[in-house]
């Protein structure tokens, strides 16, 4: 769960966590007469499958709760004798003061250790927290600051809740400020919690202004950590600039227009290399969108490339099956016309496929502008979009360190820019492949979603 600290408070055998008091073996308090009714004059079915799951704790479990001293010999069986008689002694009857007492002091420590964002969904746990002592009687001198408990703009009903709870309480006021988000403030002083609240607004965007500064000077110095490596005056190795390596994107229209948690998302890309030379593909996540792209600076080769590359993976079985009859219509064939065959096939290719174009390229020459194709997957749905899209990506710099992206991202926009800044020359093993965004299995993946 987001935003709270995980720890259960442990004391004296007993252990307390998300307002729940456990004796040992996880055995909460059952009240005096509701242990009367099940298990006096004569257990009672639910008596029974109690005992059943939790054995003998049930019993040992209870009698700490009520702080009842037995021998350990005492329990013979299930244990619900020992607690019978105790029962009939009047030793359950009420739960000791001191238990009380520490339970109160572990819900106290434990809600402490709990973050604002987390009490957000337990409202009457924001009040006890802050605002009332251990009786719940208003504690003016508790919470002497304001407490602003945040929310999602969208949210209605924890604010209420919390709204109701806070009126229910004598002299403490409420206001809720509105941004991004909505933060309810709580606190004695009505003209400190309304001040609080208008300037909501101004303080969050001033605090989301610090923390964009902060990503953005860590995103920096991993690029001018980057350009420092390939521009070390002490290295004698003369760097070739490439396309290939890991970078990390800025998107404006996909950090505007999204949640924060895709806004705080660190959009990347990893540039690969192809078995044709010239032609690199693209593996990317945007966060709201993940997939590949392919690029070349001859929009006709890369229109090739992908061409071949969406048959792979999916049309392997029926290629097969094809190279199958034709073998077997060889193998009938007589030995001349096998030859005439066999040199037929050397010097011809399939039918409707060309061989593969030459990229026109000077010797040791690097483009500047590449073309894209561009296929994805939206990660929330998993809807696959299966044809290319199409878009461009320029370099600035002769070194291929930042590139400046246009392309058609779908239900994104058209059109849309996005900006590179390269992070490492080594791009990770590829986890994708252009026939994962093909047609078959756009299909697949529009089927499996039913099942």
């Amino acid at each position: 769960m987001k935003g709270h600290h995980d720890h259960s408070i442990v004391r004296y055998g007993f252990t307390y966590e998300y307002g729940r008091f456990y004796a040992k073996g996880r055995v909460e308090c059952v009240s005096s007469s509701r242990l009367e009714s099940m298990f006096l004059p004569r257990l009672t079915q639910e008596a029974s499958s109690l005992l059943r799951t939790n054995c003998r704790a049930f019993v040992r479990g209870q009698l700490q709760h009520y702080g009842v001293d037995y021998d350990e010999r005492e329990i013979s069986g299930n244990g619900a004798l020992l607690l019978k008689k105790m029962l009939l002694a009047g030793k359950c009857d009420e739960v000791p003061d001191y238990i009380e007492e520490l339970k109160s002091e572990m819900h106290a420590e434990w809600l402490a250790r709990q973050s604002d964002e987390f009490l957000s969904g337990h409202p009457g746990w924001v009040i006890e927290k802050y605002f009332v002592d251990r009786s719940g009687e208003p504690a003016t001198t508790r919470t002497t600051r304001v407490v602003g408990i945040p929310y999602p703009l969208s949210s209605n009903r924890l604010p209420g809740q919390l709204r109701q709870a806070a009126q229910q309480l004598c002299g403490l006021h409420h206001a809720t400020g509105f941004g991004t988000t909505q933060t309810i403030y709580l606190g004695w002083n009505r003209g400190a919690v309304e001040e609080a609240a208008t300037h909501h607004a101004a303080e969050e965007s001033r605090a989301n202004q610090a923390k964009a500064d902060v990503r953005e000077r860590e995103r920096a110095f991993s690029h001018d950590k980057y350009l420092a490596s390939i521009r070390n005056p002490y290295d004698s190795g003369a760097v070739v600039p490439s396309p290939v390596g890991q970078y990390m994107i800025d998107c404006p229209e996909i950090e505007a227009n999204y949640s924060d948690d895709v806004r705080n998302f660190d959009l990347t890309l990893e540039i690969h290399e192809t078995s044709r030379l010239g032609v690199y593909q693209a593996t990317f996540n945007f966060g709201v969108i993940e997939g590949m792209m392919m690029l070349c600076h001859d929009e006709g080769v890369l229109e090739e490339f992908c061409s071949e590359n969406d048959h792979e993976g999916y049309d392997t079985d029926l290629e097969c099956e094809d190279e199958d009859k034709d073998s077997d219509i060889e193998d009938e064939s007589s030995d001349d016309e096998t030859a005439v065959g066999s040199k037929r096939k050397a010097t011809s290719t399939k039918p409707g496929v060309h061989p593969p174009k030459k990229l026109k390229m000077g010797p040791g020459s690097k483009p500047k502008k590449y073309f894209v194709r561009f296929k994805s997957r939206e990660t929330g749905t998993g809807q696959i979009n299966s044809d290319a899209e199409k878009g461009t990506i320029t370099f600035g710099a002769p070194d291929l360190s930042a590139f400046t992206g246009k392309v058609d991202m779908g239900s994104i926009g058209s059109g849309v820019i996005f900006k590179a800044r390269k992070v490492s020359a080594c791009a990770p093993e590829l986890r994708d492949s252009w026939s994962c965004y093909s047609e078959a299995a756009y299909e697949y993946a529009r089927v499996s979603r039913w099942r």
